[in-house]
């Protein structure tokens, strides 16, 4: 599809994203956008080249973009199914302990958004129980603004996503 089929009248629109993310490269602070109107293009490399200094972007950061994008499916497709696992884990672990929940992994992603408030625990009561008694660091909700939830980061080995869901059914189970 050629790129002025993009450029017509249905609107303005852009893209901005990065690989980082999905292959695991965050430090090499790699983005980049596509603007479909050409003039707000050119109006905003202007403005990256100027007024933001990023006239030449990271090689680095390109070269893992390029290499992940041809090369990566594979291991992309292989880290989905790890992630896949350990939120199934989460959700056996949830519907054991707490049913109540009604917890299920998200559509996509590796960040467990749960759901507490049908247990009625007290947020900070739960924080210092996974941090001072469990010694884990699961977000609580209330930091983004959702009190009632905490937000696991699945994104890591087995081990670990399992000592996660376990501390945080142990420091339930204390408070509940």
């Amino acid at each position: 599809m050629p790129w002025t089929r993009f450029a017509d009248d249905r609107g303005r629109w852009a893209l901005v994203t990065s690989a980082s993310k999905a292959f695991n490269f965050p430090a090499l602070n790699g983005s980049y956008g596509i603007i479909g109107d050409p003039e707000e293009h050119a109006a905003f490399v202007r403005r990256m080249e100027t007024g933001e200094g990023l006239a030449s972007p990271a090689v680095l950061s390109l070269t893992a973009h390029v290499a992940a994008y041809r090369d990566g499916a594979g291991w992309l497709d292989a880290a989905r199914g790890y992630v896949a696992g350990n939120l199934a884990m989460l959700e056996e672990r949830l519907r054991s302990a707490f049913p109540v929940l009604g917890w299920e992994p998200p559509q996509a992603g590796y960040l467990a958004w749960i759901d507490l408030r049908a247990l009625g625990v007290d947020d900070e009561a739960l924080q210092r129980e996974l941090v001072e008694r469990e010694r884990v660091a699961i977000m609580p909700g209330a930091v983004y603004g959702a009190h009632g939830f905490v937000r696991l980061n699945l994104g890591c080995p087995r081990s670990k996503a399992e000592a996660g869901a376990e501390a945080l059914v142990r420091a339930l189970t204390r408070l509940v």
